[in-house]
C-alpha cells in the first residue's frame, strides 16, 4: 500500500490513511516503532505491506505494518527509508572484498549450577575463499580451553564429545590465534558469521588467553542481520533452515564448528545468487 499519512497517533504508536473515504488506523510492532516511528508524521509518504494481524486499540481495531518498503517527506523532499536502494547496498556490501573468511566456534557451556561463567572457544572451523569461487582453505580443530582439564556434562552432551579424545587432539589457542594471524596478514578477508556470537566468543578469547587483538567488529558481516533486514524478518532465521530453504535439501546438523562454517559459505553464495 502506497498512500500519503492523513495523521498519527504518537501514544498508540499509530498512524491513519483515508481509504475509500474512510478514516483507517495501521499500528507497529514495538521493533518497528522504535526504527521508523520517528519518520512518520502527517503528510509523509509510505510505502507499506499489511500482516494479517489486527489489534484492538480502545474501541477500534488496527492492522498491523509488517513492513515499509519506502518512507519519503514530500516537502522538503527527504527519502527516510528506501528497501530497494538499502538492498542494492547489502549486495555492495557483501561483494567489495577479495576473500571472506567463513567462521564458526564452538564454545564451552555452564555446568547445571554455574552462576559465574564465561564461554571459551574449545572449537574452530574456517572456510577461506572468494566470494562465490573456490575454496583456498579450509580447516577445524578443537582448541585447549585456559587450564581447564574437563569439560561439563552440557558441553559434551550438546557436541557428542568424547572428553579423552578431546584433550588428546585439541591444539594449544596460540597454535589457533597464529594461523588466524597469518590468515589475516596473507589474504586481509572479510570475516563472515552467522549471528553474532562467534563475534563475541573471538573477542573474549583474546582476554581470557591474554593475547593480541587480531579484529574489529568493522571485521565482520554477520549474515543473519542481512537475511532479517533483506527479508524484513521478524525472527532469527536458523542457519540450517536458511540452507534449506535455497537448497531444498536438508543438511545434517552435527553441532561441528567446520559444518557449520561450509554452510555458512553455501548460504552465502546462495544469498548472493538471489539478491
Amino acid at each position: 500500500m502506497k498512500k500519503i499519512i492523513h495523521s498519527i497517533d504518537d501514544k498508540h504508536k499509530v498512524f491513519y490513511m483515508i481509504y475509500g473515504g474512510k478514516k483507517i488506523g495501521f499500528y507497529l510492532t514495538n521493533k518497528l516503532s522504535k526504527t521508523f516511528f520517528q519518520f512518520l508524521e502527517k503528510g509523509v509518504l509510505v510505502d507499506f505491506e499489511i500482516a494479517p494481524k489486527q489489534k484492538k486499540i480502545g474501541h477500534l481495531k488496527y492492522y498491523q505494518v509488517a513492513h515499509f518498503n519506502q518512507i519519503v517527506s514530500l516537502n522538503p523532499y527527504i527519502v527516510h527509508y528506501d528497501l530497494v536502494k538499502l538492498r542494492s547496498e547489502m549486495r555492495e556490501v557483501l561483494t567489495q572484498n577479495v576473500y571472506y573468511l567463513f567462521i564458526d566456534f564452538e564454545m564451552t557451556m555452564p555446568g547445571y549450577h554455574d552462576l559465574d561463567f564465561k564461554p571459551e572457544i574449545i572449537q574452530a572451523g574456517y572456510v577461506l575463499s572468494e566470494a562465490k569461487g573456490q575454496i583456498i582453505h579450509q580447516d577445524g580443530y578443537y582448541v585447549l580451553p585456559k587450564e581447564k582439564r574437563t569439560l561439563t556434562k552440557r558441553t559434551k552432551k550438546f557436541l557428542n564429545l568424547d572428553e579423552e579424545v578431546f584433550f588428546q587432539t585439541a591444539m594449544p589457542y596460540d597454535h589457533f590465534h597464529q594461523k588466524l594471524e597469518t590468515i589475516i596478514k596473507t589474504y586481509h578477508p572479510k570475516f563472515v558469521v552467522w549471528g553474532k556470537n562467534d563475534l563475541t566468543a573471538l573477542e573474549d578469547s583474546y582476554i581470557i588467553h591474554q593475547a593480541k587483538k587480531l579484529t574489529e567488529d568493522s571485521d565482520f558481516i554477520d549474515l543473519l542481520k542481512l537475511h532479517k533486514d533483506y527479508y524484513n524478518l521478524k525472527d532469527d532465521l536458523g542457519l540450517f533452515k536458511a540452507y534449506k530453504t535455497y537448497y531444498q535439501v536438508d543438511y545434517e546438523q552435527s553441532h561441528d564448528a567446520i559444518d557449520d562454517a561450509l554452510v555458512t559459505k553455501y548460504v552465502f553464495d546462495a544469498f548472493l545468487d538471489y539478491m
